[in-house]
């Protein structure tokens, strides 16, 4: 009889351990979740706003244009895009007289987690040099972002 009632106790045990452990699984999979469609829509709206705001310039005020977005990356890929900007975009910006006009057109969520994301967003942009003819552009751009304390920052853009 002792055989039993240690059977018993033992299938006790295994049940509600492993249905704390569903419970436990369900309940961060509904917070990962939650936190995911959070930052989904959160970053939809920044993406439109971070983009528009790093291809949109005027030669005259390119640098402080570039400045003002620098906080909105991480510390890596803001050390790599600024060293483009000094690079290439600032002195062709200056060299050539060049203003760009961005307009968002659209942008969507590729993939959201609790502290990453992937955004693509769709520009048109309109350049336009010291020759006065526009050039007109459409692009798609992936947009990564990492959650680094309660902020996302921009961790790299990618042409697609």
């Amino acid at each position: 009889m002792r055989w039993l009632t240690r059977i018993f106790v033992a299938l006790v045990v295994l049940t509600v351990v492993g249905l704390s452990a569903v419970a436990g699984a369900l309940y961060w999979h509904r917070a990962d979740t939650v936190a995911s469609r959070a930052a989904g829509e959160t970053l939809i709206k920044q993406a439109g706003k971070q983009v528009g705001s790093i291809f949109g310039y005027d030669y005259q005020t390119v640098e402080r244009s570039l400045d003002e977005q620098y906080p909105g990356l991480t510390p890596e890929y803001r050390r790599e895009f600024e060293d483009k900007a000094n690079r290439e975009i600032i002195p062709q910006a200056k060299q050539r007289k060049i203003v760009s006009q961005t307009s968002i057109v659209g942008t969507g969520i590729i993939a959201a987690h609790r502290d990453s994301a992937q955004v693509v967003v769709y520009m048109n942009r309109t350049i336009t040099d010291q020759s006065r003819t526009p050039v007109y552009d459409s692009s798609s751009i992936q947009v990564d972002y990492t959650r680094v304390g309660d902020k996302w920052l921009i961790s790299y853009i990618t042409p697609l």
